[in-house]
């Protein structure tokens, strides 16, 4: 009997499992309603030199002993820390890391009481295969061409080829099919026709769509782009590595793919001597819904091309000007019809701003209406300025304010951002350091957001809507380039949580991408991958990932069946083939998708090991080994397995970059989970280039940074800190400095900086500020920030002690009341001069 999405839900947990050796099975086979896929893991499992880390969900409000398994063999244990409520999921959850153990291997599993993890492998080519499939998702897809049965298996044979899988070419006028080659325009539209027989199809319809084509292709070669310009292995892209018909040519197999997609969007086009002639088409499709199951070649459904739209145009020429470089050396005459299309999409958008997309043309296909075009004029001047260099694309890149943290088909600014960033020339060189430093200072945004949330990831609770794993993959390629930019192992720690979660560290336990992980996606809403509803039809092959959790609930399916999900609005998922407003696929999401597999599988390769070691904080401190073949990995570890917190001596802190940090009793991710990060990791701090460091005892340091003022704290201050705090009084006197540090448009993160100048240490502080123009505080972190304008600020109680010569800093973020600069208010406070 099939296991339904529904039953398969209910019962997962309840499932015993034969994954341990009998030994194993005997001491837990007492333990009543064992929860297999509690602790939360990524199914597919973790790169040797990145962060493992887990996610446990339990009531308990203290730490719960784990061990770690390989084979029945016993790695390491130690004890999780709690963290509290998850507000997207409503779990209680418990984060245990086992970053030391890295050995490579299949068969690992975690245990804690009788619960269990899905079993996992720890290895530098884990997502290889991943990666691979995601690309191929994108011929499978394919418009206009025969799907053959020996092109059906995956890139790099990470799949076998199937028949399947197979099916004639769709919407060729052949048989039951009106076609492509000669589509009119929506009736009443305009007088012509178009042959627009390429393309990928979009999602789970037959319809394609310029706009969302438009950011899937600029997403595949903004991969290609990054592994040329900024160190990632192109090689993994070179002819033959997608086995697609193209193979053997001579060029790189993704530029193939790519090139199938943009020959559609260049032949949307409207045609010379035509009324708007340069606008692009906003998208084409079936005037009527389809039903499900339904192959391609099978649609007898007329199709018709809707009116040009401003946003569609400027999708057509930022992904043309890309193109148009890509292909210089490659193929001249390929590049030099993109360049001519995007020129003429410039300017047919600048003569028709006002051509936004209106709805009237939505029945059988999706609308993707955008009614604000600021930011595709960003995009496209972006690309076309970096490929022709032509002056007159400057202004609306000076004059446009960047304000988007995160980005999709309707907000392209980030885009444009990403590209400047990413492609050297020596006419963008100073808007390319800009952008740099944009990404960084979003990608540090989003490691807050990863930092404060149940299950590590870049969403906030507010942001489960349709497309959520769309929505985690885009920000994680703005954590990829930050760690590109900078070589900070942060950002592509912030990469691998993110992946994580999509691979099955969630709160359903549960992988979003088909063929990967214990409980994987298999009934996604797509017309040809019907095999649910009808056996003649296929199941889908490995790689594809689904839109993921929609608290909107718009279908029925979903509505009915999740009804009051709502309130956790990460549990709002249903892998069911007819909930298209949860589980739908689409080559949008799969291009975000291929994206961070691509940079994760190139650290996995070139990531720096040292950086590794000094993550291995992100394993409990408890953790030890019990195995000789992991012992020298987990040589950092406590060699007690019954010990939960490290042995560093009393009194010692962290002066991490400048702000004196106490050092963790127990961590994960480098940070203590204790009081919202209040703590760092002895090996984390160590990681630090010299002079900061641990201090206190027989340590000293001092220390400086360019977003901080300087501030020291010598051996004699930090050796007192520890023996006299208890009995100081809050006679000394401090400077309360308010700093910014990254601003944008709408917003800017900031840190009010307490030193103490005085003779006297400080015990327990308290500051307030108030803004004038209308700003207010969103989130902060290292201080309990109350009230709503003004505002105070008091200690935590571990960073409340402050000796004569030392500092403490904490941080925010605020939103702007205007649109101007960042206001730097006046900080009061008793301990403040």
């Amino acid at each position: 009997m099939k296991v339904t999405a529904s039953n398969r839900q209910s019962s997962r947990f309840t499932v015993a499992r034969n994954t341990l050796a009998s030994a194993v099975l005997l001491a837990t086979a007492s333990q009543a309603f064992a929860d297999v896929g509690n602790p939360r893991v990524n199914q597919v499992g973790y790169l040797p030199n990145g962060e493992k880390v887990a996610t446990y969900v339990s009531d308990s409000t203290v730490g719960k002993a784990w061990r770690l398994y390989q084979n029945g063999s016993l790695v390491a244990e130690g004890t999780t820390v709690p963290v509290g409520q998850d507000p997207a999921s409503g779990d209680h959850v418990h984060h245990l890391g086992f970053s030391d153990v890295t050995v490579e291997g299949d068969g690992y599993v975690l245990m804690i009481d009788g619960d269990e993890s899905y079993p996992f492998s720890i290895s530098a080519d884990n997502f290889t295969g991943p990666l691979y499939d995601s690309l191929k998702y994108f011929y499978h897809n394919r418009s206009g061409i025969e799907i053959e049965t020996q092109y059906t298996g995956g890139g790099n044979t990470s799949y076998a080829a199937d028949a399947r899988w197979s099916r004639p070419a769709g919407h060729l006028n052949q048989g039951v099919n009106q076609g492509d080659y000669d589509v009119p325009c929506w009736e009443g539209t305009c007088n012509y026709s178009l042959d627009v027989t390429k393309g990928w199809y979009d999602a789970g319809d037959h319809g394609k769509y310029v706009v969302n084509g438009g950011i899937s292709a600029w997403k595949l070669l903004n991969m290609y782009e990054r592994a040329q310009h900024l160190g990632g292995n192109l090689d993994r892209f070179a002819d033959g590595t997608m086995n697609i018909p193209e193979s053997g040519n001579g060029i790189p197999d993704l530029l193939d793919e790519v090139r199938w997609q943009m020959e559609f969007l260049l032949s949307m086009q409207v045609p010379q001597g035509e009324a708007k002639a340069g606008m692009a088409h906003h998208k084409m499709h079936d005037v009527g819904w389809t039903g499900l199951p339904l192959a391609p070649h099978e649609d007898s459904s007329a199709r018709a091309l809707v009116p040009p739209s401003v946003t569609a145009t400027l999708n057509l020429a930022a992904t043309a000007a890309q193109c148009a470089r890509i292909w210089a050396d490659i193929d001249s005459e390929f590049s030099d019809r993109c360049l001519t299309a995007a020129e003429r999409a410039w300017d047919a958008a600048e003569a028709n701003p006002g051509d936004v997309y209106t709805s009237g043309y939505d029945n059988g296909g999706g609308a993707y209406g955008d009614d604000e075009p600021a930011d595709e004029f960003y995009w496209a001047a972006a690309e076309l300025y970096i490929t022709t260099g032509d002056s007159r694309y400057l202004p609306t890149l000076q004059n446009y304010e960047l304000e988007r943290i995160d980005w999709g088909w309707p907000d392209t600014e980030l885009p444009g951002v990403m590209s400047l960033a990413t492609v050297p020339s020596e006419h963008t060189a100073s808007l390319r350091s800009d952008a740099r430093q944009y990404i960084q200072s979003v990608a540090d945004t989003h490691l807050i957001t990863i930092a404060n949330t149940g299950y590590r990831v870049p969403n906030t609770d507010e942001e489960y809507y349709w497309g959520s794993n769309n929505v985690i993959a885009n920000k994680l390629f703005l954590l990829g380039l930050a760690y590109d930019f900078t070589g900070d192992d942060q950002y592509a720690h912030g990469v691998g949580s993110g992946i994580d979660y999509l691979f099955g560290r969630n709160t359903l336990s549960f992988s979003f991408v088909s063929g990967h992980g214990e409980d994987a996606l298999t009934e996604p809403h797509h017309r040809f991958w019907a095999g649910a509803l009808d056996g003649s039809y296929p199941w889908l092959p490995p790689g594809a990932l689904a839109g993921g959790p929609n608290y909107g609930l718009e279908d029925d399916v979903s509505r009915n069946a999740l009804s009051g999900c709502e309130s956790a609005p990460a549990t709002c998922y249903l892998d069911d083939i007819e909930a298209w407003s949860t589980n739908e696929i689409t080559i949008n999401w799969n291009s975000a998708l291929a994206w961070v597999l691509a940079f994760h599988d190139d650290y996995a390769e070139g990531g720096n090991s040292s950086s590794s070691s000094s993550s291995s904080s992100s394993s409990s401190s408890s953790s030890s080994s019990s195995s000789s073949e992991s012992s020298s990995s987990s040589s950092s570890s406590s060699s007690s397995s019954s010990s939960s917190s490290s042995s560093e001596p009393a009194g010692q802190q962290c002066n991490w970059y400048g702000t004196l940090y106490p050092l963790c009793e127990q961590t994960q991710s480098g940070w203590g989970w204790e009081d919202n990060q209040s703590c760092i990791a002895p090996s984390t701090c160590e990681s630090q280039p010299d002079p900061y460091g641990i201090v206190g005892d027989d340590s000293s340091s001092s220390s400086s940074s360019s977003s901080q003022s300087s501030q020291s704290s010598s051996e004699s201050e930090s050796s007192e800190s520890s023996s006299s705090s208890s009995s100081s009084d809050n006679g000394g006197l401090a400077e309360c400095e308010y700093q910014i540090s990254n601003e944008w448009s709408t917003g800017y993160t900031a840190a009010i900086l307490i030193s103490n100048t005085g003779a006297q240490a400080i015990n327990g502080w308290s500051v307030n500020w108030e803004y004038s123009d209308g700003s207010s505080v969103t989130n902060s972190w290292n201080a309990q920030v109350s009230g709503s304008n003004p505002y105070t600020a008091t200690d935590l109680g571990w960073n409340g002690t402050l000796q004569p010569g030392q500092s403490v800093e904490f941080g925010f973020q605020v939103s702007k009341g205007g649109s101007g600069s960042a206001q730097v208010p006046e900080v009061n406070g008793s301990v403040c001069d």
